[in-house]
């Protein structure tokens, strides 16, 4: 009788046990080290993320698949968590080497805040729908405000001074080499508005008509008034054919090709893409290192933002980190 008694009780512990990890589990997002990361915490940000995106692209934009299976809603759902996990990494370590900010300082964003919210109804019933209160919004500035200042810390550390920045530059001189095309074309479509193609016949047409301005081109008429004319480009050709300065990856390969052999001055021969048949004449040609001085800050800021993304992960390494993406799925409804 005791061994049942002991077995029934042991059948309870365990399920008691089981019972409290499985609610637990369903109540949080993610564990990073001894820090929970709770669902209601998850749900705020996300609306916040979401409330953003819809201020920029549209509330229908959730739906669309941005990649095979997987609609931009599902998308921000995985990027909000992850996003949450670095902060709290960083946060973490910023607590370790006691960086701090004042309660005046993050009282002092908070009133900012509220004073441009002051007159929009629409976003102050926004927040309270979703129950974003002052403490939560007080609690993310303060966080925000903490990793900014480690952020901050670790780049000053990194002493990135001009030197290095031109040490930096003539190792990949390079990742700076401006190689452009100045160009102008005349097009002769061989697909219709929808991008579909024409008749055999009517293409046979284009070609025809492409050549007679061709030879009228090389003979040395006007190529601006050409394209003016003639040019199924309609965008270009009002500017006399003029597509501007551009590099390499930007015109389809045929048009490329050819545009990047030409001298300058030179017309081609007709070129046919999957658009038409074009004839081109290339005004300019850049092929230059940019100076130091023009890249230079933004060498500055790429050596930062790599070296900090580095520290990041160098973090994350040295943390536990769990995440329960199970539990993002099944939040469907986040109020607008």
């Amino acid at each position: 009788m005791k061994k049942i008694i002991a077995a029934l009780l042991m059948t309870l512990m365990v399920f008691s046990l089981t019972a409290c990890r499985s609610k637990e589990s369903k109540d949080i997002v993610a564990k990073v080290d001894d820090r929970v990361i709770t669902i209601n915490e998850y749900e705020k940000t996300l609306a916040m993320y979401k409330k953003n995106f819809e201020s920029i692209y549209g509330p229908d934009i959730w739906t669309t698949e941005v990649e095979k299976g997987k609609s931009v809603i599902e998308v921000i759902k995985d990027q909000v968590l992850n996003n949450m996990v670095n902060d709290e990494v960083v946060y973490q370590a910023a607590q370790k080497e006691n960086i701090t900010v004042g309660d005046e300082e993050v009282d002092a964003q908070l009133k900012q805040f509220n004073e441009q919210l002051e007159s929009n109804e629409e976003f102050k019933k926004f927040l309270k729908e979703n129950s974003i209160d002052d403490q939560f919004l007080k609690n993310q500035l303060k966080k925000d405000m903490i990793i900014s200042k480690y952020k901050e810390n670790y780049i000053a550390y990194l002493e990135i001074n001009d030197e290095k920045l031109k040490e930096y530059y003539e190792t990949n001189r390079s990742d700076y080499k401006k190689e452009e095309v100045k160009a102008s074309h005349i097009l002769f479509k061989t697909v219709d508005d929808n991008v579909k193609p024409i008749s055999d016949e009517d293409k046979k047409e284009a070609k025809k008509k492409a050549k007679d301005i061709l030879v009228r081109a090389k003979n040395g008429e006007n190529f601006a008034s050409l394209a003016k004319e003639y040019s199924e480009d309609t965008v270009s050709g009002n500017n006399g054919g003029d597509l501007g300065y551009f590099g390499k990856g930007v015109m389809v390969p045929e048009f490329e090709k050819v545009a990047f052999e030409l001298q300058a001055g030179e017309i081609s021969d007709l070129v046919e893409s999957k658009f038409g048949y074009h004839i081109i004449k290339v005004m300019d040609k850049v092929n230059e290192i940019i100076p130091f001085e023009d890249v230079k800050n933004q060498i500055k800021v790429n050596l930062e933002t790599d070296s900090y993304k580095e520290k990041i992960e160098q973090l994350e390494k040295g943390t536990k980190i769990e995440k329960y993406e199970k539990n993002i799925k099944n939040i469907k409804n986040i109020k607008k």
